[in-house]
Formats: structure tokens, sequence, C-alpha cells
């Protein structure tokens, strides 16, 4: 399976993926602009942006919008992302059609009206203290303010702090969005059952030439400093929760199947080292895992465990133990035939749906520009060699190089001084 990237006269990218097993088409609008273009006083902004597209167009109120996606069946979403935002329809391959032309409704027509905005206001507050509540996810923020810095474009959350969101006008919606939504950084990815013809011409007919050409700004990550920080949020819960964060290989560097495999080998599964390690051998976690976010130009390296609070010292020296191990003795012949195999089968599996195709398509498009190509990933996964695997390991898991993060029971002291 593989896709082709067709270019229009005004940038904009078309990414067809065709499958003649399935009836379905996705249709999937991703655009280059997420939290990390957005400063102190716009944080929160891209997100907000992404639910107000869905209250209401010149010509369809909120309700006629979601009425009629849901008498065609169809499944769709949006999300926002360090670096993206994305809106999504997946369908029959004969309401695809009507699928698009609302796509391209709630994008290029939204009225931003001021009483359905102050309504969606009151639902991201709700979602920012719902939030909150999970100290998993408040410990992953936590972790990227202390990896990054607290005033800097990868530091900041993506829904933003509740005083921006209660503030944003329409002219800062509106000024945000004609500034950032440019038709250079914006693919239309479009998989399944469907012809590369007739994707051009639902592209042609509803997007080509809405939105404004810019082929000049600049939305992709730029280098940065890392930070050897250690954040808390004491909190009166029972379980303390644990992050680290170390630089990890980029999403543009090709060495990146290789760390993806060393993370999995490492973190990512019932028989990793770690699990083996802290949960199985020790008792020390129900939760530990290991796994990355690749970027365009840079990437982070998460490790977690979720522990007990007079457990966290023991958890995070016996963590220590298990990279220094690897460090100085590489994974097995095993390890790496299981990793490799495990990354294989995952990213297959994972790309057997429409939806999973027409994002991964989507997204190698617009952070690489990239054509999607299954079997050349699949054959690159599977000519790695244990030394490839072994090196990606020592660079994306440096402990010299860490951030840490906890929530939960106040504890004693500076938590990255039993990894150091």
């Amino acid at each position: 399976m593989s896709s082709y990237i067709h270019t229009f006269s005004d940038g904009l990218r078309l990414v067809h993926t065709y499958s003649d097993t399935t009836r379905s088409v996705g249709v999937i609008v991703l655009c280059g602009v997420g939290s990390q273009n957005e400063d102190d006083n716009t944080n929160g902004i891209s997100h907000f942006i992404e639910h107000n597209v869905f209250k209401g167009t010149t010509t369809r109120s909120s309700f006629d919008i979601v009425k009629e996606l849901d008498m065609l069946g169809a499944q769709y979403n949006a999300y926002t992302s360090k670096q993206q935002t994305a809106f999504y329809t997946i369908s029959m391959d004969y309401e695809v059609e009507k699928c698009t032309e609302i796509l391209s409704d709630i994008l290029t027509n939204p009225t931003f009206d001021e009483k359905e905005m102050e309504s969606e206001r009151k639902v991201i507050l709700e979602e920012i203290s719902m939030s909150e509540d999970d100290n998993e996810g408040v410990c992953q923020d936590l972790v990227a303010e202390a990896f990054y810095g607290a005033n800097t474009p990868l530091g900041r959350t993506i829904i933003g702090p509740a005083k921006n969101v209660k503030r944003f006008t329409k002219q800062d919606v509106l000024d945000y969005k004609s500034k950032n939504y440019v038709s250079n950084d914006i693919v239309i990815s479009i998989s399944g059952h469907i012809t590369l013809d007739d994707a051009k011409a639902l592209c042609e007919k509803y997007f080509v030439g809405k939105f404004r050409q810019d082929p000049l700004r600049d939305w992709t990550d730029k280098p940065h400093l890392t930070n050897t920080t250690y954040l808390h949020k004491f909190k009166d819960i029972e379980q303390a929760n644990i992050y680290l964060a170390m630089p990890a290989i980029a999403g543009s560097d090709k060495r990146k199947y290789a760390s993806n495999v060393a993370l999995d080998i490492f973190g990512g599964g019932m028989s990793s080292r770690l699990f083996q390690e802290v949960r199985e051998k020790h008792g020390l976690a129900y939760n530990v895992y290991a796994y990355n976010s690749l970027l365009t130009n840079s990437g982070i390296t998460y490790l977690y465990i979720g522990t007990n609070k007079d457990s966290t010292k023991k958890a995070l020296e016996l963590t220590k133990k298990v990279i220094e191990d690897v460090y100085k003795n590489g994974f097995t012949h095993d390890e790496i035939v299981k990793g490799i195999n495990s990354s294989v089968t995952r990213f297959v599996l994972a790309n057997e749906s429409t939806v999973s195709t027409m994002r991964l398509a989507a997204n190698s498009a617009l952070m690489f520009n990239e054509e999607f190509d299954l079997d050349k990933t699949v054959n690159e996964i599977k000519a790695l060699t244990i030394d490839d695997i072994n090196e990606a390991f020592r660079e994306c898991l440096d402990l010299s190089r860490s951030s840490l993060a906890y929530v939960g029971r106040k504890v004693e002291g500076n938590l990255l001084d039993y990894i150091k």
C-alpha cells in the first residue's frame, strides 16, 4: 500500500491512497498549525478554533452540521496537537462528496458567532477542569514544561490556560486563523475506495483556492535547548505519577525506526525489560512504559511509572539500573527479533483501517513531504541491525539529559537525584 502526493497550483497538497478491499473513504484536512505556533497570550487558540469551526457556517447552524453528518452515517472528529490541527470524516464511498463539502464549509465559511463562541468557551473550560483530574496527563504536561521550559512553544499545553480561553475574542480567532491556515501548509488526505481522479476533483471543487497562500510561513519546530529539571505538583491522591523526558531522534531522521524498536523492547509490552523488572519481578507499578513523540525536527522520549508514594525512590533506582544494563550489555538477539516483529506487526495492523491510513499518509506528507509506502517502511524496519537498535537506545534514553515530573502525595527532595 502506498500513497501519491499531488500539489495544486495554490500549494495545497492532496495525498491519495487507494484501497479496493474496503467500501469506506476517509477524508482528513491536516493543517500545519498547533500549540507550538502560539505565544503566552495566544496559547490555547489553535484548540479553541478547532472547537468553534463546528459551531456554524454561513449556510449551516451547529446543529445542521452534526445532523447532516449523522444522517450520512459518517464518523467525524477533530484534534489539535503541538504541530497540527486536523478535521476528518469517514463514510461510505457514495457519501464522500457530501462529507467533503461539509468539511470545506466548516473550514472556509465559519461564522464564529459570538453567542455560539460563548457557549463553546464554557465547554472548553470544562475540558480544562476535566484534564486536571487526569493525573497522568497532568504529569505528562508538567514534564514537557520541565523539559522544554514553561515559556517555550513546546513547553506549553495544547489546551492552554483558562485565563486565555476566557478572553479570546472573535477578532483574535479570525486573525490567528487567517495567519496560520494557509494552502502551502494544508494537506488533504483521501484514503479508501476512491480513484485518484475523483479525489482530485473533490479537492479542486471544495478546497483549491479557498485558503490564503504564504510559501514563506515556517511552522515546523526549531532547534531548541532542553533542560534537566524537576517539577512537581503535590496532590492528595493514591497514585504517584512519574514521567521522565529525554531527547529523542527526530521524526525526519531515518533512525526513528530503530528508536521505535528500541523503545518497544525496553518498555513497550509485557515482555519488555522495564515491565518485567519494575512490575513483574518487584511489583512496584501497575503501569510502566516508554515511548517517543516525534516532531519534524526533534523528538521526546517519555518514560512513565505509576507507583506508590513510598516506592518512588526504589522504582526510579530500579529503572536506572535497567537502563544502565542495556547501555552496558545491549539487547539480546532474541529481544531484537521480538522487537522487530512486534514493530512490524503493530505498524501493519495499525494501517489496515481507512482512518489509520488516512492519518499516516497525511502526516507523512505534511511533516516530511513524503509519500507513505507501507512495504518500504516494513522493509526498512526488517533491515535494522542489532547495532542500529542499541545505538538508537543510547541516544533516546540518556538519563544525563532527562527531566522529571511528579504528581502525587508530597515526597521530599529532588527525584532526579535517584536517576542521575
